[in-house]
């Protein structure tokens, strides 16, 4: 029996009048539109099916999905999604509510005694006032599309999140005022500050309207990832607001999307494809966002590996693939090529149960191996892709985030080699030589694309942050002798990043310009701590500098600030008090900064970095 349409998106019974042509049943007393439609199942004219190899694909590559709605509040949009429940599932998922564990989750649904119609989602009302920047004139239609033009064709190469060709002007301020609204907001701060502070606030708005309503869309996601990447400098919300984001798309469906198939998508057409492809695209976002803010601030990841995430490599040859979707399978094979190595040395376990270090410099070769053929993979990728005159900065950040994932690599077991119980540095040159390299070739990426730095989201910043504080620190921490050699270069390294950045620090309390002053105060504390322990420090046979003052207070060391040179100048050199203890190097425990964390945050803290929430700070 063919059911009317209302009847048939709630899987009620549709009983026919009793006159011909009339209302069902239920439509007449809910006073509904009742409409017949035919069934368009089976496979439509002239298409073929496709022959599969599901000998050799996993049991979940091809199995039948479901079609869910998508909850954004305004016109449901089907999106593929996950394959059906196990009939005989007697856990709650399996017992209860099914709609309630499929996105919907309150007590009203899981204790409703009512059928379907009481379960339904109240229809969204209308809203008491314009979302469309535009009708609500922050800005008129002529800036709002040259805004848009730039974020697409500049800032969108960076994040790799939208497709140009579906993501068009007219589509995305239609389909999400949330959307629109926060790609003209991070695009007027990097090209028309006049207009930002209006466009960034109404974006908060629809952030606040759409969590207070529990909306859910692709769209929505996008919006939260595009005002967490260009964040402001005190915004500490990056953590929650990914886990938010994540979550909203597990209530879609998302974590559980089949491995990706050239074969399966040949009879659709091009529209469809692309939307499902902003789909998974956007899930992939959040893979690699998930891990890079997991290895930044040594949280847990939301987001587990699985077949999906690995058919990275077929989803990027698809033919409707964007060029920046190449950088996007790069990222993605990035992070899963150190998903595991970090947990077989970390910090937080005991020194027993960690990788011995012999076997632990046999894996950083293989893993530093396999970075460089992935660097070199990659990026003959994105040059395919591109056009021999055109400059983009995919290749920039290939090498920037590999050069990146090989310096935390080899800084896994440089506590260990620079610790007391390895005395003898020397056997381990190779290590501290790696970890040094890692951090100077990071700086000198951001001196030789300097031009780029311009439009970079704030990880770049982050990640040159600690390739700077990481050479400090391994100053502080290394043998004298090693010291001697690096120190020159690494103070001058630290300086013309610092010079790079400074062709963009036009505004007060920007990143660029925030990052201008972090690496010019590192570089100055590291020269007068040497001024410093070149005019009167004992040394003992071995060449290590000892200080009589082992015992200050480390709280009131904490309060020497990390002024910037023109601030230093103005101020009498502090040769004539004792050095803070946190520059103190000292024999008998080596590397009091390696092991007390505490004392090298509130190094980071007085230089405008936060180590917890991994931010750059307005100082």
């Amino acid at each position: 029996m063919n059911a009317c349409l209302p009847c048939r998106k709630v899987k009620m019974k549709c009983r026919q009048g009793s006159q011909p042509a009339s209302q069902c049943e239920r439509c007449a007393r809910k006073s509904l539109d009742c409409v017949f439609q035919r069934h368009r199942r089976g496979r439509k004219p002239g298409t073929k099916i496709a022959k599969r190899n599901t000998a050799a694909a996993p049991p979940a590559t091809y199995s039948a999905v479901r079609k869910t709605p998508d909850h954004s509040g305004d016109s449901p949009s089907m999106v593929e999604s996950v394959p059906a429940e196990e009939p005989n599932n007697l856990q709650p998922s399996g017992v209860l509510n099914q709609e309630a564990m499929r996105g919907k989750f309150s007590l009203r649904r899981i204790l409703s005694t009512a059928d379907g119609d009481a379960m339904e989602p109240p229809e969204a009302s209308p809203p008491s006032r314009p979302e469309d920047p535009i009708e609500m004139g922050i800005l008129n239609l002529s800036i709002a599309k040259t805004l848009f033009e730039n974020f697409i064709l500049v800032l969108n190469q960076y994040i790799s999140q939208l497709d140009p060709r579906l993501h068009t002007f007219f589509y995305v301020r239609q389909k999400s005022p949330f959307l629109f609204t926060a790609i003209l907001a991070m695009s007027a701060k990097a090209f028309n500050p006049i207009v930002y502070n209006a466009l960034y606030d109404h974006a908060q708005d629809l952030y606040t309207e759409g969590f207070r309503n529990g909306l859910k869309s692709t769209e929505i996601v996008q919006a939260i990832l595009i005002l967490t990447y260009w964040k402001q400098p005190q915004d500490t919300r990056a953590w929650t607001s990914i886990g938010y984001a994540i979550r909203m798309c597990m209530d879609m469906g998302w974590h559980k999307l089949a491995p990706y198939s050239t074969t399966s998508s040949v009879s659709t057409d091009e529209a469809r494809r692309r939307e499902i492809r902003n789909i998974e695209r956007t899930w992939y976002v959040l893979f690699v966002y998930d891990r890079s803010i997991s290895l930044q601030t040594g949280r847990p990841w939301m987001i587990e590996r699985n077949a999906f995430i690995e058919s990275v490599d077929a989803w990027c040859s698809d033919a409707v693939a964007d060029r920046n979707d190449a950088l996007l399978g790069a990222f993605v094979n990035l992070r899963l090529m150190s998903s595991s190595i970090f947990s077989l040395h970390a910090p937080s376990r005991p020194r027993s149960e960690r990788v011995p270090l012999a076997d632990m410099e046999t894996l950083l070769s293989l893993k530093k191996a396999s970075i460089e053929r992935w660097e070199c993979h990659w990026i003959q990728e994105v040059e395919q892709k591109q056009l021999p005159e055109e400059e983009t900065c995919h290749k920039f950040l290939i090498r920037f985030y590999g050069t990146h994932l090989r310096l935390q690599l080899f800084s896994l077991p440089l506590q260990d080699v620079l610790s007391s119980k390895y005395s003898d540095s020397s056997l381990h040159l190779d290590i501290i030589w790696a970890a040094f390299s890692g951090a100077m070739d990071m700086l000198k990426l951001i001196t030789r694309h300097s031009a780029q730095l311009c439009f970079a989201q704030d990880s770049i910043h982050v990640m040159t942050a600690y390739s700077a504080a990481f050479l400090v620190k391994l100053l502080l921490s290394a043998p004298d002798t090693i010291v001697k050699a690096i120190e020159s270069s690494t103070i001058d390294a630290i300086r013309a990043a610092a010079q790079a950045f400074s062709h963009h620090a036009s505004a007060p309390g920007t990143s660029c310009e925030l990052q201008t002053r972090f690496l010019h105060n590192i570089a100055t504390k590291v020269s007068q701590r040497n001024r410093t322990e070149n005019v009167a420090t004992p040394t003992d046979a071995s060449g290590l500098n000892r200080h009589a003052f082992q015992d200050q207070d480390r709280s009131e060391s904490a309060k020497l600030p990390f002024l910037p040179p023109e601030v230093n100048q103005a101020m009498p050199q502090p040769l004539e008090q004792p050095l803070p203890e946190v520059f103190i190097f000292q024999h008998a425990d080596l590397d009091p900064l390696f092991m007390d964390d505490g004392a090298w945050t509130d190094i980071l803290a007085c230089a405008a970095f936060n180590t917890q929430n991994g931010i750059l700070l307005a100082g």
